[in-house]
């Protein structure tokens, strides 16, 4: 749903390639569209409204995150490896 009126969906179904066409043309115009949070689409994660640059933000952060635990984690296995006792 748009921010602006938390109604209007951010894609509407359309169908033909005259529609997809015009639908571009849509998002395109709204991307342009410097005035204020009008062009924001937004999620709703766990119950909570967040617009849709901020959720690509935390995913990837998270990913970074859980890169960075198996990287440490695995690289004392990686240095030793499996060693005989």
């Amino acid at each position: 749903m748009l921010r602006s009126d938390g109604i209007t969906p951010c894609i509407a179904p359309t169908t033909g390639a005259v529609a997809v066409a015009d639908r571009l043309a849509r998002l395109l115009a709204r991307a342009a569209d410097s005035t204020g949070d009008g062009g924001q689409c937004v999620v709703y994660p766990f119950g909570r409204e967040t617009s849709t640059a901020s959720f690509a933000m935390y995913t990837f952060s998270i990913a970074v995150f859980l890169q960075a635990v198996v990287v440490v984690s695995f690289s004392a296995l990686a240095d030793y490896g499996m060693t005989q006792c």
